[in-house]
């Protein structure tokens, strides 16, 4: 039976909640990944930010009339800090969930990327390409 442990990446870039969405734009860009784990550094895990995030974000700049009133709210937008943006609602797993449970929750509940926590601590991420890739690579 394959589990989380088998398909997780280990080496998961966090980011603060402190952080400019601008500067996890970038590093999504160049990372290659659609979703980075959000701590804060008193608390540890808060939250997920996603690309599904940062195009909520747009679409609210994108309803604005006048281009000069869209490319000021896109400005705005990168400044803004990740704990603005960022789903605050975690859905984790541990190492132990099955390959099973976590395609059902993708699909129950629309989630891009699992945390996954070993006894309050984060050890992993498991995303939608290492689901599709433990399926369907062999």
């Amino acid at each position: 039976m394959i589990t989380a442990h088998d398909i997780m990446s280990e080496e998961v870039v966090v980011i603060y909640d402190d952080m400019l969405i601008r500067q996890v734009a970038h590093l999504m860009l160049r990372n290659r990944v659609s979703s980075l784990p959000v701590v804060s550094k008193e608390i540890g895990l808060v939250g997920i930010i996603t690309i599904t995030d940062l195009f909520k974000m747009l679409n609210h700049a994108s309803q604005q009339k006048k281009k000069e009133q869209f490319d000021k709210q896109i400005a705005i937008s990168k400044e803004m800090k990740v704990g603005e943006v960022m789903t605050k609602n975690i859905i984790s797993i541990t190492p132990k969930t099955t390959l099973r449970e976590i395609v059902h929750l993708v699909v129950e509940k629309g989630i891009h990327a699992f945390p996954v926590l070993e006894n309050g601590k984060l050890v992993g991420i498991v995303g939608r390409h290492d689901i599709l890739n433990a399926i369907f690579a062999y």
